[in-house]
């Protein structure tokens, strides 16, 4: 019987910038400073992002309350998961809805040069790379949580992706101020 081995990449130069990872991260390692090849999906991915980001800080943030007069043990986990779902979802519709109001604000003429010129500082921002690239991690890793949490459900995916979103720039936070102390 044969066995279905996927072949290997092709050896020749490609631009990384055509790989999934880099439509919307430039890759660290390559020092030049070309536009993204594709700017729309750069800042779409960015203010999304930042929505979860702000939804899952904000979800986070509710924990305290929710210690305070909330159910306690594993509901409490699970009751902070659905709340930073909500407050996630919102945060990005809102981040969008955002970015469209300020885009569609612009002349027609300008909106494309608006794009590109926002999408190529956004994409050439190292310390917004470094934290979008913790935070990928820290989604990935919370939908994980989520899902053990609340089972696979948009609740529980939504809400884990905001708390790890959340956790991820805390931990790069702490990360830059040891770093400083040293």
């Amino acid at each position: 019987a044969s066995r279905c081995v996927p072949e290997p990449m092709p050896k020749e130069t490609k631009e990384l910038d055509d790989s999934l990872v880099h439509i919307v991260f430039r890759n660290p390692s390559q020092e030049s400073y070309a536009a993204p090849t594709r700017p729309t999906a750069v800042l779409g991915a960015h203010v999304m992002h930042k929505g979860l980001q702000l939804g899952g800080a904000i979800g986070a943030s509710s924990s305290v309350l929710l210690a305070l007069a909330g159910p306690r043990g594993f509901r409490f986990v699970k009751r902070l998961v659905q709340i930073t779902a909500l407050t996630s979802t919102a945060g990005m519709a809102t981040g969008v809805g955002g970015a469209v109001k300020k885009i569609s604000s612009l002349p027609e003429s300008e909106q494309q040069d608006g794009i590109e010129d926002r999408a190529f500082r956004i994409f050439h921002n190292r310390k917004q790379n470094l934290v979008d690239r913790y935070s990928c991690v820290g989604v990935g890793m919370g939908m994980i949580g989520g899902t053990v949490v609340c089972g696979l459900s948009l609740s529980g995916l939504i809400g884990g992706a905001g708390l790890g979103a959340a956790a991820a720039i805390g931990v790069v936070i702490a990360k830059n101020k040891t770093a400083s102390q040293k």
